[in-house]
């Protein structure tokens, strides 16, 4: 694995520089915690230099396996650079910390912190942005051409080796898009009146699909109105390909190579948002223009696996299993959001149907386009959706134990798997944290977040390979 020493290196070392953002914040607002935050650049930019320096010279070449193993370990290995700094700031414990640093660089907002410093808050934010820009790099770059889950693979390569140049045009093609919609997100909140550390917040937020907010934001978006009808296009763009995004601002939609799943995700987002204010105004109780716009924001937030609510109480309104329904679901592939994706359910349901038309008429001829796919893409897809069943079992049954109620771990096990933290605060109301629970509950969280952000199946993939080697 010698080959993944470049690539980690520069995470590292993007790491250590988002650190000092917060240490500016801490030193200008007299927190204390500035020593920490520079110690953390210093720490990240020392293992950048120590791995490229003791490989310089070497040829970067990767395997599709090899690929998937070097995602893995940034998912783990950059939380676990930024551990200290987090459980300095906060004053949680080591293994909660960590748990703390993994729910943030994987955008799922499960959270024990409620408040805290402002430089902490900026932290996680950089951290769930970074992760968010992360899953779209490591999607279109490694997991789509290695063909986990059936995920789209449209690259020239066609299953070649993995190339440090194929990761850097990857990036180079979709982090000006990814900081542009930020910079937008902010400049149309600070135009309605935010300040810059609510518009900071949320911004990166939504574009990653994450949840980590200080509670400034949270009361923002419960007391005003306008964030929401701003922010709600921009969650239904976290939902869709990056590739259907590109091909938008670029004037070629019709050759969008993700256009007919993009649609479908935009088209569930208004069903459901249309089934969620229906639920509010009779429930809730609430005016209808206000049901309709927190039931379109709901549904926009939880098809992207945000998860951030529109108001405080929102999602205890709503059925939770209609909740867990639609984060298991999620949004398109090739995005930010987490979930089964709609390409997978749309393949499985057309294969269903083929095959129960084959058994009415056994010699009807079908166009493999009505069926979902053939081949191996329809085996990845129908093993991805096993893959998500296992995890989401796996994690129900070890976050059980130390858990209320089995209500509570179909919840947090809901909320880990799709990347979803707030429907678990949502639904129960007094639940203990995720982190508080016994170790061997809290790492199985850990390795369920990460396995969302590897299409479930990736992570199969890294333990299988680990197994067999040893």
């Amino acid at each position: 694995m010698i080959n993944a020493a470049n690539p980690l290196s520069a995470v590292l070392a993007g790491a250590g520089m988002l650190a000092l953002a917060p240490a500016v914040v801490a030193a200008r607002g007299g927190e204390g915690h500035a020593p920490v935050f520079l110690a953390t650049f210093a720490f990240c930019i020392f293992l950048a230099g120590l791995l490229r320096f003791t490989t310089q010279g070497r040829a970067m070449r990767l395997g599709r396996t090899g690929g998937i193993a070097l995602v893995a370990g940034i998912w783990l290995l950059v939380p676990l650079a930024v551990t200290p700094s987090v459980a300095l700031a906060s004053g949680l414990p080591p293994l909660a910390a960590f748990f703390e640093a993994v729910s943030a660089f994987t955008a799922t907002g499960l959270t024990a912190l409620k408040h805290g410093p402002v430089s902490l808050f900026v932290w996680l934010c950089l951290l769930q942005w970074a992760g968010g820009l992360l899953t779209v790099v490591s999607a279109v770059a490694v997991l789509a051409p290695a063909g986990l889950g059936g995920l789209p693979d449209r690259s020239p390569r066609g299953g070649a080796a993995l190339d440090l140049v194929d990761l850097l045009a990857v990036l180079k093609e979709t982090a000006p898009v990814y900081v542009g919609v930020t910079l937008l997100i902010i400049i149309a909140l600070l135009a309605d009146g935010e300040s810059l550390y609510v518009a900071f917040s949320l911004s990166t937020a939504v574009v990653s699909a994450g949840a980590h907010l200080p509670p400034e934001a949270q009361l923002a978006l419960t007391l005003d109105e306008a964030p929401k009808w701003i922010l709600l296009p921009f969650l239904i763009w976290s939902a869709t390909s990056v590739r259907w995004h590109r091909a938008l601002l670029t004037r070629r939609i019709n050759a969008a190579p993700e256009q007919g799943e993009s649609l479908l995700v935009v088209g569930w987002c208004v069903a459901v948002g249309i089934v969620f204010g229906a639920i509010l105004f009779r429930v809730a109780d609430v005016p209808a223009v206000e049901a309709l716009r927190d039931g379109l924001f709901s549904a926009a937030s939880l098809v992207s696996t945000s998860g951030i609510g529109p108001r405080d109480g929102t999602y205890a309104s709503l059925p939770a299993g209609l909740v867990i329904l639609v984060v298991l679901l999620g949004g398109g592939a090739l995005s930010v959001a987490g979930g089964l994706k709609m390409l997978r359910l749309r393949a499985i349901l057309l294969r269903t149907r083929g095959d129960l038309m084959r058994l009415i008429y056994p010699h009807l001829m079908q166009p493999a386009a009505y069926e979902g796919g053939v081949g191996s893409a329809m085996r990845g897809i129908w093993a991805g959706a096993a893959c998500l069943a296992i995890m989401f079992g796996l994690c129900a049954l070890a976050l059980s134990p130390g858990l209320p109620s089995f209500d509570a771990a179909i919840a947090g096990a809901a909320a880990i798997v799709t990347n979803t933290g707030p429907i678990y605060d949502a639904a129960g109301g007094g639940w203990p944290a995720i982190s508080s629970l016994p170790a061997g509950s809290v790492l199985v969280g850990v390795l369920g977040m990460v396995a969302g952000r590897l299409e479930i199946i990736g992570l199969f993939v890294v333990l299988h390979l680990a197994f067999w080697r040893t």
